[in-house]
């Protein structure tokens, strides 16, 4: 049965994806990888499913992610080693960081200026243990 037979009666948004064509791209980038690890971006991949299943092939560990949301959401549905791509001022999203020991030790969070770190420090108790990563261009 054809891609568009099978989705023909299914309603929007929906997305069909090519298994095969999506494992053997994925096994392409390992190998062109050389054996460096492959950081999944997730604003690339927008589907839970197929970011765990790149995940779990031989090559590819953990994800870039969007926004500091998004990473303890990724983290709470087991998915390990976020980056945060993008410098966050989300409190409510940094509060959930600070009081979640697990989202500690797998977010890392980007920072890229002293005004930026001078900012989380009022932003998460004293003595929190962030993980950060420096952008410097």
């Amino acid at each position: 049965m054809s891609m568009d037979a099978a989705a023909r009666d299914l309603g929007a948004p929906l997305a069909v994806l090519d298994l095969a064509a999506f494992d053997a791209n994925a096994a392409d980038l390992a190998r062109r990888a050389g054996g460096l690890p492959i950081r999944v971006a997730s604003k690339s991949l927008r589907c839970r499913d197929a970011l765990a299943r790149v995940l779990a092939l031989p090559g590819f560990a953990g994800v870039m992610g969007y926004s500091l949301a998004e990473a303890l959401w990724l983290v709470g549905r087991g998915v390990r080693d976020v980056v945060v791509a993008y410098p966050t001022v989300d409190r409510a999203a940094l509060a959930v960081l600070a009081a979640d020991e697990r989202a500690l030790a797998e977010v890392t969070l980007t920072i890229d200026s002293a005004e930026h770190v001078e900012f989380l420090t009022g932003a998460v108790p004293e003595g929190t243990p962030l993980r950060l990563a420096l952008d410097v261009d």
